[in-house]
């Protein structure tokens, strides 16, 4: 009798069980809400092409943690994406950032991305307690500021500046590459300026004198007036401080007017490094510009022999057989990861308490979840939120494949002057 009552009563629960998931009962995980992600990028406009790959990065860690069960932290809630585009305009950046805290509750930003879209954002997600991590933002005056909610995993623009001064000195006491004078050009925008003037005081020490900084329009469709007065300047090499488009914009301006033998030109991050760089330049352009004497600054590439470089690749390949894993893609992944570690460890989804997480986040070099290596000591951020002793990665290009030559812990060839 007590064994037919049990038979019984399991059949019943299993009966109701049934039951419950045929009328679409929720499971534990189901029951658990979902954490509402807001991404703020450029997906329309001049910067489009960075914004989408930013985002392909974000998803892929996303469902990457999703699929392992979500945030365990937090009762394996699942990470949900919403996404907002800022067109590349600073004002529709803050318009949408309101949009997405006060109508979508979202708990932290992903992006924006560059740093007039970070610089119109901030008050609006300050005011709200919500924080943010930029893929591009470096202007060093944000951090001095002392925000609350803004981290970023790019290099500042300091940082970049101080880079390219390392490397032309580098290149003198290694290569023997005799560079005396310096000519810079930049976007003039907070970005541009203060990487100019950073690359101008690291230069000194070096003996090393700038012959000119000159500036161009952050909108500017033609810099041929900065390629006619370089000819006429006549330096031992360039830095090219600029966004993609400027990149392709001073290529095309350069091989018009036949100037791409000499003198070395040194650009970047995403204007000389971007994979779609050459493509985007067609061949004749592309062998005539990115010579022997061209080098790039960027914060990834996806030669780098580590772990989470391998991680990214290996993931997106997966997703799309033909995507094209860039620095905006690593950098959008990058961002994914510091706001899931901060999830994991700091066990909390309340906006203030996460932004102070993520800027707790440490990460060793060796964990997949480092997808930029210009982190080479790690994922880590200071007080301001600015990242930790980054490394600047410097790439040549070599028949429309880019190779590592600094630092020496990543290189895949040795320099190449000739």
């Amino acid at each position: 009798m007590r064994r037919w009552r049990s038979a019984v009563v399991a059949g019943v629960a299993a009966a109701l069980v049934l039951c419950g998931a045929l009328l679409g009962a929720p499971s534990s995980r189901a029951a658990v809400p979902a954490l509402r992600i807001g991404v703020l990028l450029p997906l329309s406009g001049r910067n489009a092409a960075a914004g989408q790959s930013n985002l392909f990065g974000m998803r892929l860690v996303v469902d990457t943690v999703n699929a392992g069960g979500g945030v365990t932290r937090l009762g394996g809630a699942p990470i949900e994406l919403v996404i907002a585009d800022n067109a590349s305009v600073p004002v529709s950046s803050a318009a949408e950032a309101r949009r997405l805290i006060e109508m979508e509750h979202v708990v932290f930003i992903l992006g924006p991305y560059a740093t007039p879209e970070v610089e119109a954002t901030l008050p609006v997600s300050e005011r709200a307690g919500v924080g943010l991590i930029s893929t591009q933002g470096s202007f060093d005056e944000l951090f001095r500021r002392r925000y609350r909610g803004l981290t970023t995993v790019s290099m500042t623009s300091s940082q970049f500046g101080q880079s390219y001064a390392g490397f032309l000195e580098w290149l003198n006491k290694e290569h023997g590459a005799g560079i005396k004078t310096v000519a810079i050009t930049y976007p003039d925008n907070d970005y541009g300026q203060t990487a100019a003037k950073a690359a101008a005081r690291g230069l000194a020490p070096a003996g090393i004198s700038v012959v000119s900084t000159r500036g161009f329009p952050p909108t500017a469709q033609d810099l041929t007036p900065i390629v006619l007065l370089l000819k006429q300047l006549k330096p031992d090499a360039v830095v090219s401080i600029g966004y993609f488009q400027d990149g392709v914009l001073l290529d095309d301006a350069r091989v018009a007017q036949g100037y791409t033998g000499q003198p070395i030109w040194v650009g970047g991050s995403a204007s000389f490094t971007d994979d779609r760089l050459w493509r985007t330049l067609g061949e004749r352009v592309a062998r005539a510009a990115l010579g022997p004497r061209t080098f790039g600054l960027a914060q990834f590439d996806s030669a780098a022999r580590t772990p989470g470089v391998q991680w990214l690749v290996e993931a997106a390949r997966r997703r799309d057989p033909h995507a094209i894993v860039d620095q905006a893609m690593a950098a959008g992944a990058q961002a994914a990861w510091v706001l899931v570690e901060a999830l994991e460890h700091g066990a909390t989804a309340k906006p203030r308490e996460l932004a102070a997480a993520v800027r707790r986040v440490r990460i060793p070099p060796t964990s997949p979840r480092v997808s930029m290596p210009q982190f080479l000591s790690g994922v880590a951020f200071d007080a301001s939120g600015k990242p930790l002793d980054p490394t600047a990665l410097f790439v040549q290009w070599d028949n429309g494949v880019k190779q590592i030559v600094y630092p020496e812990s990543l290189k895949t060839r040795q320099v190449k002057l000739r």
